[in-house]
């Protein structure tokens, strides 16, 4: 049974997709997270900045001109002496893990260890798609049910966007799918306009509107809205628990992405994408699995 932060929550300001300013950064949230959920319920939190901290590495392996990704919770120093200690790995495959690094899921170790070992290192797209596939098989083994469902949903609209992309360009886009899901083989095989997912797909047919607008801008924010509704409709149900925590963390990283590029021209743009998109589809009652749901 999930832990009920009563207090914490309740205090929460409140966030609503068009809104033109912050009540508290990310920053200063997990701040506060920190001193009010428990030690395994903040790993969870952290857990959301997984991905971020992963580009950060590659780029310190590669030596990317890439600029910092700020979304990522650790510093350079911290992956070049991560860096410096899987070197050491590779000379003793015995040496035992720094107590720095324990937080950090095994696969990543194994698979750096890997590339390091080889004579010469793979190209970086190779290293980054491996460490995605393992990162959201990792996160479905996930104890937790928001952080499992969410990046199952994530991993879906990767997966829907990879292939219409691939599909307009004549690329060969099936490598670059993750997962084997159903929806993973029919976006692969399928040769239909709708890949085979059907007009009741609700997550193909909103990501396809928002895919035919010519403006990028215009398809970014639309995609974040479509996440933003996703976590709405899988928390209706979850009050004080950390999956509400979690929920509302992630919106207000949306939140403060948009805010920080434009604000007026963010809630202009959400403004009308969300109306469009209102009165295009809704998610139905059984397209998330809520934890109210869950045994």
């Amino acid at each position: 049974m999930k832990q009920e932060y009563y207090y914490f929550v309740s205090g929460l300001p409140n966030i609503i997709i068009d809104d033109t300013k912050l009540p508290w950064t990310p920053e200063e949230f997990l701040a506060e997270a920190k001193n009010q959920v428990s030690e395994s319920d903040y790993r969870l939190l952290e857990i959301l900045h997984l991905p971020m901290d992963m580009d950060n590495l590659l780029r310190v392996l590669y030596k990317s001109n890439k600029e910092h990704n700020n979304e990522g919770l650790y510093e350079d120093t911290f992956w070049e002496e991560y860096l410096v200690f899987l070197r050491a790995v590779v000379e003793n495959p015995e040496l035992k893990t720094p107590v720095e690094f324990a937080a950090l899921p095994s696969f990543i170790k194994e698979i750096i260890v890997k590339v390091l070992n080889q004579e010469e290192m793979q190209i970086l797209p190779q290293t980054e798609l491996e460490l995605l596939k393992q990162f959201y098989a990792w996160t479905a083994e996930s104890p937790n049910d928001f952080i499992r469902d969410w990046f199952a949903f994530d991993a879906n609209l990767r997966n829907i966007l990879t292939a219409i992309n691939g599909r307009k360009f004549n690329l060969p886009y099936a490598q670059y799918l993750i997962g084997d899901s159903e929806t993973v083989e029919r976006l692969s095989k399928s040769h239909a306009a709708d890949f085979g997912l059907g007009k009741d797909n609700y997550l193909f047919n909103a990501l396809i509107r928002i895919y035919e607008q010519n403006n990028i801008l215009y398809r970014e924010r639309g995609y974040d809205i479509v996440r933003w509704k996703w976590i709405d409709d899988y928390n209706f149900f979850n009050y004080f628990n950390i999956d509400r925590i979690l929920g509302y963390y992630c919106q207000l990283r949306i939140l403060a992405r948009w805010i920080k590029s434009s604000p007026e021209l963010g809630k202009e743009v959400f403004n009308s994408i969300l109306s469009d998109l209102n009165n295009s589809f809704s998610f139905p009652a059984d397209f998330n699995i809520r934890s109210t749901q869950r045994k």
